[in-house]
């Protein structure tokens, strides 16, 4: 495997050792380019569940940022980035997040009520239910399928040092305390991806589980060229002389809106720290102490940033870049 230093002037693409040039694809628009074929999907899927062939997804179908016809305050609409139905009427969404925010874990509850909401809505127009008699309707008024929310998140999340993926349900706080617990809701469930921690946990390629997580998560030049067709597959629609013009337009457009974002919370976190570390040493009442104030808040300002740098899951360059962009402003 090559290694992806091995970058272009564009920070979304790579090229190897041939000269070739790929997408990175963790960016929004690359990510729905990797996914856009059914079986990549059912394959990535299978693969995260861990499902056996008796469990396994046969066949679904796909929509990218789905519209969820539920609006939030304010008339905006609710969008998923990967909306999937299985043939047997599961409903899932897959979300790749390269940064965390405020309220993270709410957003997370947020899109899994949207999703359940929305899959029952097309439950109860699948040919399945639309079969039953008009009292087996009734009974199954209230029925709602299966959902599964994925999170690929380019942060670190989980918290045990030993695990990369974990699965949240809802439990009874009683069975917990007596150590019996068993979901008390199969049929709705998160699936969280660590993928920090996949990269420290999971050294080469040695499962299908492997190779999507890692090509997810590092690109194409980090995983090995296989023979299987729909792993070739999936790399060729990441080549870049394949890529759909319209699809390298976006991608200009989102390096600029990024371009902006980054400095905006360079600064931000670095003046908040800033300011802090000044109202501290006024509160000291005394000259000397203001200063040093000033000092801390600088240094607080800049170790912010930096750590929010890390959090989002910038690229080595990037920090470094960060950090002499702080030093300008921390020497003016």
């Amino acid at each position: 495997m090559a290694n992806e230093n091995n970058t272009t002037t564009k920070p979304y693409i790579v090229k190897n050792a041939d000269g070739v040039e790929y997408l990175l694809p963790y960016y929004p628009a690359t990510f729905r380019a990797l996914l856009d074929d059914k079986d990549t999907i059912r394959d990535l899927l299978n693969s995260i569940l861990e499902l056996d062939t008796e469990h396994e997804i046969v066949d679904l179908s796909y929509a990218f940022e789905k519209y969820i016809d539920v609006f939030m305050p304010g008339d905006e609409p609710m969008r998923l980035d990967v909306w999937v139905t299985t043939r047997d009427n599961r409903f899932m969404n897959i979300e790749l997040q390269n940064r965390e925010h405020p309220f993270f874990l709410d957003r997370m509850q947020l899109y899994n009520a949207y999703l359940t909401i929305r899959g029952k809505h097309d439950y109860n127009r699948s040919e399945q239910f639309l079969a039953m008699s008009d009292e087996e309707k009734k009974v199954h008024y209230y029925e709602v399928p299966e959902t599964v929310s994925i999170w690929l998140c380019k942060f670190p999340i989980l918290k045990p040092k030993d695990i990369f993926k974990d699965t949240w349900m809802l439990y009874s706080r009683h069975d917990v305390k007596t150590g019996a617990a068993l979901p008390l809701f199969p049929k709705n469930k998160y699936i969280i991806v660590d993928l920090v921690k996949f990269l420290k946990l999971r050294k080469g390629v040695n499962s299908r589980e492997d190779f999507w997580l890692r090509l997810i998560s590092r690109g194409p030049l980090e995983v090995p060229k296989l023979k299987d067709p729909l792993l070739k597959n999936a790399l060729d629609r990441l080549r870049v002389s394949n890529a759909d013009p319209e699809l390298l337009k976006k991608m200009e457009q989102y390096m600029f809106d990024e371009m902006h974002a980054y400095d905006a919370v360079i600064a931000e976190n670095f003046l908040k720290g800033k300011e802090a570390g000044i109202a501290e040493g006024e509160a000291k009442g005394k000259a000397e102490g203001r200063a040093e104030g000033k000092s801390e808040g600088e240094t607080k300002g800049h170790a912010d940033a930096i750590n929010v740098m890390q959090a989002m899951g910038l690229s080595p360059e990037q920090i470094a870049e960060a950090k002499a962009r702080l030093d300008a402003l921390k020497s003016k």
